[in-house]
């Protein structure tokens, strides 16, 4: 899967998102795409929209199993990178409920990436 692909992917779990991705800077490469997607899961963590989150949570990690290695980094750049932050001002019960809904695939790289930099 390559960044247009995964475009189209996202638009089908995140409707609201192909607003966003018809300004033509956004569809350029893997990590603008990444990013629009980031943004999107971040809206729905606040809002609370746990079908929704699920569903985009699952998607992310497909995107992660069958994307090429662009878009791998792009997540683990992006999404895995910034999943701490999105989740800060979450009440610890809204905290795991999101990590019991990470696909493990993300859950891994959210655990070599927390290892690896030593926290």
């Amino acid at each position: 899967m390559n960044h247009t692909e995964a475009i189209q992917e996202i638009i089908k779990v995140a409707p609201e998102s192909e607003e966003e991705f018809k300004e033509i800077y956004k569809t350029k490469n893997s990590f603008m795409v990444i990013n629009v997607f980031t943004k999107q899961i971040q809206k729905l963590i606040k809002k609370k929209d746990k079908i929704i989150l699920i569903n985009c949570l699952n998607k992310m990690n497909e995107i992660y199993r069958k994307g090429d290695h662009t878009l791998k980094n792009a997540v683990e750049s992006i999404f895995i990178y910034s999943l701490d932050s999105m989740i800060f001002s979450c009440d610890q019960v809204y905290k795991n409920l999101i990590f019991e809904k990470i696909p493990v695939g993300l859950q891994k790289a959210y655990f070599r990436q927390v290892y690896k930099s030593g926290l």
